[in-house]
């Protein structure tokens, strides 16, 4: 399970700056100048720490992949960055097993799994898709 540990440590590990800054479009963005990397945090539009963790998530797997892109790419380009950082995210942290375990406890709806995983339901139903309709796992015995 992802604790914001993990997203600090890799954070100093990998020499990724985190980087606070208001007004921004989106919560967080992962941005790459030559070797240098960081992730910039808009704590003015992050209201719990379950929505940090999702955002501290999501952008590590951009800065871990390399899943970056241009303001200007095309939708194409972006959505392969996004689809990027979210399966690492799932591999790493989200994983089938981990999924199975919460089946195997009864936890089985989208808000009950979020509350399991303290993730964004949103970040954990990317994950479940990812495992059930892009690598074919069936969790239903698990269920």
């Amino acid at each position: 399970m992802f604790e914001l540990s993990h997203f600090y440590n890799y954070c100093k590990e990998n020499q990724v700056d985190v980087i606070p800054y208001a007004g921004m479009p989106a919560m967080g963005a992962t941005v790459r100048d030559g070797s240098d990397m960081a992730i910039f945090l808009d704590f003015s539009r992050i209201r719990s720490t379950r929505q940090l963790k999702g955002v501290c998530l999501h952008e590590q797997g951009h800065a871990a992949t390399g899943a970056l892109h241009k303001v200007c790419s095309p939708y194409e380009t972006v959505e392969r960055s996004e689809y990027r950082a979210n399966r690492w995210c799932a591999q790493n942290y989200l994983r089938a097993e981990d999924f199975q375990t919460a089946f195997s406890y009864g936890i089985c709806q989208s808000w009950e799994l979020a509350d399991y995983f303290d993730l964004p339901e949103e970040d954990v139903q990317k994950a479940l898709t990812y495992w059930s309709e892009r690598r074919g796992v069936d969790f239903t015995a698990a269920r």
